[in-house]
Parts: C-alpha cells; sequence; structure tokens
C-alpha cells in the first residue's frame, strides 16, 4: 500500500471521489476470474423492508443492480399485493440503474432545452445510448417478468398510482431501448413505432402503457420533470 501513496497524494480531490464511487463496480466486475464476486452473491433475499437500501448500495453499479432486480423478481413470489406494488414501483429505479440508461441518457444531454424544442432528438439520443447498456435486455425481459400486466386493471391501477411520473417514463423509454436493440435496424424501429399498433409485443405494450401512465400523472398532477415528458413525445410514446 505504502508504495501506491505519493500516486494517490498526486490525484486531485474529485478523482479520488470517483475512485471509491466507482470502487464497488470495479470489485464486482473488473477483477480476474479469480478475484471478481458474482454481483449475485452481494444480493441477500430482497424483501420491501430491505429493498431501498439494497437500491442505494446497488446504484452505480449496473451488474449488481441487475442481480437486484432479479432477487425482486424472486421476492414477487410470496409477496402480499400490498408487498407487490412497493416492489414494482421499487423495480422500476432498479431497471433503469441496471440497464445504465438513465447515466447514457444524460451524457447524451448537453441542454435539455434543445430536446423540449425538438423532441424528435429524443430517438437519436436512445440509438447513441444503446451500445452503453450492456444489461438493457436482460433489465428489460426481467422488469416485464415483475410488473402487473396492464390487462389487470386493479392491479396495474394500484401500481401505477403509487409509482411516479418519472420512474414510469423512464422504465417506458428502458423497455422501448431494448425492443429497439432486437431489431436490425433499431434506427428504423423507433423512427416508425407506433403505440396503437396492434401487432406490438407484450414488452413494448407494456411501455406504452407505463408511458401513459407517466403522462396522465403529469398532466393531471404536474408530476415529473419536462424533459422526460419531452422524451416520451420524441420515442412516440406519448
Amino acid at each position: 500500500m505504502k508504495k501506491f501513496l505519493p500516486v494517490i497524494a498526486a490525484w486531485s480531490t474529485g478523482a479520488l471521489l470517483c475512485l471509491l464511487a466507482s470502487c464497488t463496480q470495479f470489485f464486482s466486475t473488473s477483477l480476474a476470474p479469480w478475484a471478481a464476486r458474482d454481483p449475485a452473491s452481494l444480493i441477500p433475499p430482497v424483501t420491501t423492508g430491505n429493498v431501498h437500501d439494497l437500491i442505494g448500495t446497488a446504484e452505480n453499479d449496473p451488474d449488481m443492480s441487475l442481480a437486484l432486480l432479479k432477487g425482486i423478481n424472486d421476492a414477487m413470489a410470496g409477496a402480499s399485493a400490498e408487498e407487490k406494488v412497493k416492489l414494482q414501483t421499487a423495480a422500476l429505479e432498479v431497471a433503469v440503474n441496471a440497464s445504465s440508461l438513465g447515466p447514457s441518457l444524460l451524457n447524451k444531454v448537453e441542454d435539455s432545452s434543445a430536446l423540449a424544442e425538438d423532441p424528435q432528438k429524443a430517438k437519436q439520443m436512445v440509438l447513441d445510448s444503446l451500445n452503453d447498456m450492456e444489461n438493457l435486455t436482460s433489465t428489460a425481459d426481467t422488469l416485464a417478468l415483475i410488473l402487473p400486466d396492464p390487462s389487470d386493471e386493479a392491479a396495474f391501477g394500484a401500481f401505477t398510482d403509487t409509482a411516479d411520473a418519472d420512474s414510469l417514463a423512464m422504465a417506458a423509454a428502458v423497455l422501448l431501448a431494448a425492443e429497439a436493440k432486437k431489431e436490425a435496424n433499431s434506427g428504423d424501429f423507433l423512427e416508425n413505432f407506433d403505440p396503437a399498433d396492434t401487432a406490438l409485443s407484450d414488452s413494448a405494450k407494456l411501455a406504452v402503457k407505463l408511458a401513459e401512465a407517466a403522462k396522465t400523472k403529469n398532466d393531471n398532477n404536474n408530476e415529473g420533470s419536462g424533459m422526460l415528458k419531452d422524451m416520451l413525445e420524441g420515442l412516440n410514446l406519448s
């Protein structure tokens, strides 16, 4: 350790903080195979009592967040109706962390007012972010297992009433981005996406319903950020 002290001393405070912030991800994903730890081994059985603490622990590590999302899915089996709603709303945030969609989009947005002026920029932002989201497909597939079927109006309504508009909007974007990534031409998929198309996959239909719920909360209760509302519009989700 002593031989590293001169190097550490030369670093700026900001660089050292960056190192500390990324240490969890480093130790779980960057070490040699014999030293790396399986992210799933770091996640205890998930309950409504510990899920939010686990979100904080895993939020800077997409692989650990994906493991947590899978833990939430496991917990759904024995949960009560009330517990399911709590786990489902927590899953929205975890899915954004697991997919890396939030950081990827933020890195692409230089000026949020530009998105308001031209919501179509949202399509290009998502396209530019697809390669940054290594866990996207697994995240979307697991999230779709956790969330209630929109055809179950009581369960879906209880869930969307509890979830906040921004989380619903980001989850819709995660699902749609995952659908785009499956296509040979992601750009054409996003450009021609029609939320009213009866041939949409179940995951795409769920994205549409999440976006509709986010828009309703935004319009009726003034919930959510303007940027995410513009993003949904640009992705043809609202």
